[in-house]
């Protein structure tokens, strides 16, 4: 347990995670980087909510076998590095991968980027949802010949009263499940 405490107290671990986010998520000019955005610090809440603090433990020892925070290494050799990773502990580095995309596209400084680019993004579409047109039966009604649908106005009841549902089988491995 104190090795884990040590892990979650380090300054490297999460100066190792930095560098590993910003070899995923470097950024340019227009984009910032996923350790400018400080990402890592949700992908350790993440580590830790889904499984337990021991978890950071392995993390730390992952990064520090492939050399992060990287320090004197070059473009090339950081890539290496990640790339070992990959290679070594592909679930690990999934998820990690997984993780740090969740938490740079949740960010709202990135949700306000991609929305002030013309491409609506919301960082809770849930609350108000998305435009959506209406639909337009002359435009938007498929021509190329495959499938069919039917009108609302042409859907008629189907009679269920043969199928038992309110059996005692029914109703307890269909309706209470």
């Amino acid at each position: 347990m104190t090795d884990t405490i040590q892990a979650i107290n380090s300054p490297t671990l999460s100066q190792a995670l930095a560098a590993f986010v910003n070899e995923l998520l470097p950024g340019n000019a227009e984009w910032p980087s996923g350790a400018t955005l400080g990402i890592q610090h949700p992908m350790l809440e993440r580590l830790v909510a889904q499984n337990d603090e021991n978890a950071l433990l392995g993390l730390a020892q992952s990064l520090e076998t492939i050399g992060a925070p990287f320090a004197g290494l070059d473009a090339k050799a950081r890539a290496t590095a990640v790339e070992e990773m990959e290679t070594s502990e592909p679930n690990r580095f999934q998820w990690l991968r997984i993780a740090a995309y969740q938490a740079y596209y949740e960010n709202p400084a990135i949700v306000a980027l991609i929305d002030a680019r013309g491409t609506p993004y919301k960082l809770r579409p849930h609350v108000q949802g998305y435009d959506q047109p209406k639909f337009d039966l002359a435009t938007q009604t498929p021509k190329h010949g495959r499938g069919s649908w039917t009108r609302i106005s042409d859907v008629k009841p189907v009679d269920i009263s043969g199928l038992n549902l309110d059996t005692k089988i029914t109703t307890k491995w269909g309706l209470q499940r």
